[in-house]
C-alpha cells in the first residue's frame, strides 16, 4: 500500500512534466530577415536645365564694353584724308576707322566721258570736255586734301548717308574754309540740286557767280548764260535717277528757267510728258535768271523746288516735255 502513493506521485510528476513541455510556447519559425546592402540611389535629374551660376571674374580681368561710335549732326569731326577718289568723294580716317565721304551739295563731272550726261551742266553737251574738268577737279582735291587733316560735318536735312550708302558731309580745311564751296567757286562743280541740304541757297549763289564770270568748266565756248531765246523755258531734264527710277523718283527732275528780264508767275502753268502725265504749277513766281526744279516724286514745295507727287515720269530711252502757260498756250518743247 505504501508503493501506490509513491507511484501515484511519480506518475503525477511525469504527467506534469509532459504537460509543461507541451505548453512551452513555441516561437514560430520566422523567415530570416535578410538585410540587403543599401542600394546606391541615383538622384533624379530635373527635366529642365539647371541654372549655371556665372563664374565670378576679377574686375581687373573684365574688358570694358565699347560703345559704338555714332555721328551727330552739326558737329565737326577731325579726320585724316587717306585717299581722294575723285573731285567730290574722299576716304577719311576718323577714330581709327575709314569712312567714304561724298561731299554734300556738290557734283563734279565724271572722269570717264561716257559717265557724263549732256545738259547736266546746263547747256554743255561735250562729254569729253566734262571729263577733262572731272580730272581737274580730282587733281585739285588731291593737291588741297590728300593726306591732310580736315573736319567733316553732317547736315540734318540731308541725313547721314546718300542713295549709294556713302556719308554726306561738308568738308572744312584746317583754316575753316568750306572745301565744298571752294569747288563751286572755282568752277569745278555744280550744285547738286537733286538733294536737300541747308547750304543750298549759299551754294547756288556761288554757282551763279562762277557761271556769270565763266570760271572753270563754265568757260565752255558754246556755253552762254542767257541763250537767244528769252522767257521761261525748259532748261534741262534729269531723266535717269540714281538706282531704280521707281524707288527714287525724286532723282528725276525738270529745270524750268526764266531767261527773260522780268519775273513770271507760273500759277496755272502746266508741264506734260509725251504720255500725257500733267503737273500744274502752284502760285509761284520765278525771278529773272533763276530756276525752279520740278521733281517727279513726293515732297514739300518751296520757292524753287516743286514736287509732282507721282512715281517715275520720264523715260530713260527718250521722251518729250511740253510747257504750257495758264491760258493753255504751248510755250516750249524739250526732247531728248
Amino acid at each position: 500500500m505504501e508503493l501506490k502513493p509513491l507511484i501515484a506521485i511519480l506518475l503525477a510528476v511525469v504527467i506534469l512534466g509532459c504537460v509543461q513541455t507541451e505548453y512551452k510556447p513555441v516561437t514560430p519559425a520566422l523567415t530570416p530577415k535578410i538585410t540587403k546592402p543599401a542600394a546606391k540611389v541615383t538622384p533624379t535629374m530635373p527635366t529642365h536645365k539647371p541654372s549655371v551660376k556665372p563664374t565670378i571674374v576679377s574686375t581687373s580681368e573684365v574688358k570694358p564694353t565699347l560703345t559704338p561710335f555714332k555721328f551727330e549732326f552739326g558737329k565737326k569731326y577731325e579726320a585724316k584724308v587717306v585717299r581722294v577718289i575723285n573731285g567730290d568723294t574722299i576716304d577719311v580716317l576718323i577714330n581709327g576707322k575709314t569712312y567714304r565721304i561724298r561731299l554734300l551739295g556738290v557734283d563734279c563731272p565724271e572722269i570717264e566721258a561716257d559717265r557724263n550726261k549732256p545738259y547736266e551742266y546746263d547747256s554743255i553737251t561735250d562729254l569729253e570736255y566734262l571729263a577733262k574738268w572731272g580730272l581737274k577737279a580730282k587733281e585739285f582735291a588731291e593737291k588741297v586734301l590728300d593726306h591732310g587733316t580736315v573736319y567733316v560735318e553732317f547736315d540734318r536735312l540731308a541725313g547721314l548717308k546718300g542713295y549709294y550708302g556713302r556719308y554726306l558731309a561738308y568738308v572744312y580745311l584746317e583754316n575753316g574754309t568750306d572745301f565744298n564751296a571752294l569747288l563751286i567757286k572755282n568752277g569745278l562743280a555744280r550744285v547738286y540740286v537733286e538733294g536737300t541740304f541747308e547750304k543750298e541757297n549759299e551754294y547756288l549763289k556761288l554757282e551763279n557767280y562762277a557761271k556769270t564770270h565763266k570760271i572753270g568748266l563754265w568757260a565752255y565756248s558754246t556755253y552762254t548764260l542767257t541763250p537767244k531765246a528769252s522767257g521761261v523755258k525748259i532748261a534741262y531734264i534729269h531723266y535717269d535717277a540714281p538706282g531704280n527710277d521707281w524707288e527714287n523718283p525724286n532723282g528725276e527732275y525738270v529745270v524750268i528757267k526764266n531767261y527773260g528780264p522780268n519775273p513770271v508767275n507760273l500759277k496755272g502753268w502746266k508741264l506734260k510728258d509725251r504720255a500725257g502725265h500733267t503737273f500744274t504749277f502752284p502760285d509761284i513766281t520765278i525771278q529773272p535768271d533763276e530756276s525752279v526744279y520740278v521733281y517727279s516724286g513726293k515732297g514739300v514745295n518751296s520757292e524753287n523746288k516743286l514736287y509732282w507727287g507721282d512715281g517715275a515720269i520720264w523715260n530713260n530711252d527718250g521722251d518729250t516735255a511740253y510747257l504750257y502757260d495758264s491760258s493753255g498756250k504751248l510755250i516750249n518743247v524739250y526732247s531728248y
